[in-house]
């Protein structure tokens, strides 16, 4: 199946609606935000409502790692909470932290980012840097996916004329390149990208070893940030360990678990459909006919239940409803949703498959009762 790529018209479209959305930013004493909820915080006296990405980028701004949220919800009352995270954010103050950036979505009005850094990499500059990248190594535009909510932007680009293969996989033949995105609270990062030939999926990874980010453009920042991607150059930006990682991924089962995850993350834009494309019916019905109600087990029993889905089947059901359901599939997925999609099958490739250190039995055929030794002493 040939990939098609975006047309030089639609990609000036969506530069300037980037550029029409990108994140307002103002920098704020620390003194004048108050926390009022977790969708609300006053501004110098004015309550402005704010998204849950938000309020977790408060939490990291004022110096708290990401999973200390989860730690608030465990530890404190709402009221409780906020009353820690306004102590938190006066006492940060008074040791010399006096301003943080506000950023704030200019068609929702809402706050969508909270940023330490004093330097905010605007969707102009960002355009300038992807477009040295993109030109000079080659890429082609098959994506290009502009975010709502905080106007970020997010561009997948391969390199046409290089097809590659996974050694004892068939239909496995894709092409390499880079997913390149600019986000007004993270910077810009790039990662590698897979696009599949055989059905024109694309899969964003986020493998540590390939992915890059980039907070300002100093001269010594950027100087960094251009020999990362000449050193990606050199193996034709195919992510280290990505054969390998696909065959594991081909002979591994997924579990219970990871297929409840994936067919939620589906679900809200295919509907119904979505039990065709990952068959969770299926699978709870067999274990409902050997006496098992998957309903009512935990997250640690599913993860240790195998599925009849194997986790690179997984992978592209994630990245095929993030690629064509547009063109197949009559529902209102938004560009950032098509972009968490493939980010969310690079990242089920990438992790430790909850069945990948599972000894394999020679025993499949069940116990030997003539052969239990124990028994016998009886």
């Amino acid at each position: 199946m040939n990939t098609t790529t975006l047309a030089p018209t639609l990609i000036e479209t969506k530069k300037a609606e980037a550029v029409k959305n990108q994140s307002l930013i103002k920098r704020i004493s620390t003194r004048d935000l108050k926390l009022v909820d977790e969708s609300h915080v006053q501004v110098g006296g004015y309550t402005v409502n704010i998204t849950k990405a938000a309020y977790k980028s408060l939490i990291r701004s004022l110096g708290l790692p990401q999973s200390f949220t989860n730690k608030l919800d465990r530890l404190f009352n709402k009221k409780s909470k906020v009353e820690f995270v306004n102590r938190l954010s006066q006492a940060i103050a008074a040791m010399g932290k006096s301003s943080i950036n506000v950023l704030l979505s200019p068609t929702s009005k809402t706050i969508v980012g909270f940023s330490e850094a004093s330097n905010i990499i605007t969707n102009d500059s960002f355009f300038q840097l992807s477009d040295e990248i993109i030109k000079g190594q080659g890429f082609q535009i098959v994506d290009f996916h502009n975010n709502p909510y905080d106007g970020g932007v997010s561009i997948n680009a391969f390199l046409p004329n290089q097809t590659q293969n996974i050694k004892g996989l068939t239909n496995e033949a894709f092409k390499s390149g880079l997913t390149i995105s600019n986000s007004p609270t993270t910077g810009i990062q790039i990662s590698p990208y897979i696009n599949r030939l055989w059905c024109a999926n694309g899969c964003t990874t986020q493998m540590s070893e390939e992915s890059y980010q980039l907070n300002d453009l100093s001269v010594p920042s950027t100087s960094k940030f251009f020999e990362h991607i000449n050193e990606l150059r050199k193996t034709n930006f195919i992510p280290s360990g990505y054969g390998d990682k696909v065959r594991e991924a081909n002979s591994t089962p997924a579990s219970i678990a990871e297929l409840d995850r994936a067919y939620k993350l589906i679900e809200p834009f295919v509907g119904a459909r979505a039990d065709s494309i990952i068959p969770k019916e299926r699978n709870y019905n067999a274990y409902s006919q050997m006496g098992v109600n998957l309903n009512e087990k935990g997250i640690q029993d599913k993860r240790a239940a195998e599925s009849n889905q194997s986790v690179w089947s997984l992978v592209n059901a994630l990245t095929w409803v993030g690629t064509n359901s547009d063109s197949v599939i009559d529902n209102n997925i938004q560009d950032s949703d098509r972009m968490n999609l493939q980010i969310a099958g690079g990242t089920l490739l990438d992790k430790t498959f909850d069945l990948t250190n599972r000894m394999k039995s020679p025993f499949k055929n069940g116990l030997d009762q003539d052969i239990q030794i124990g028994q016998l002493l009886n």
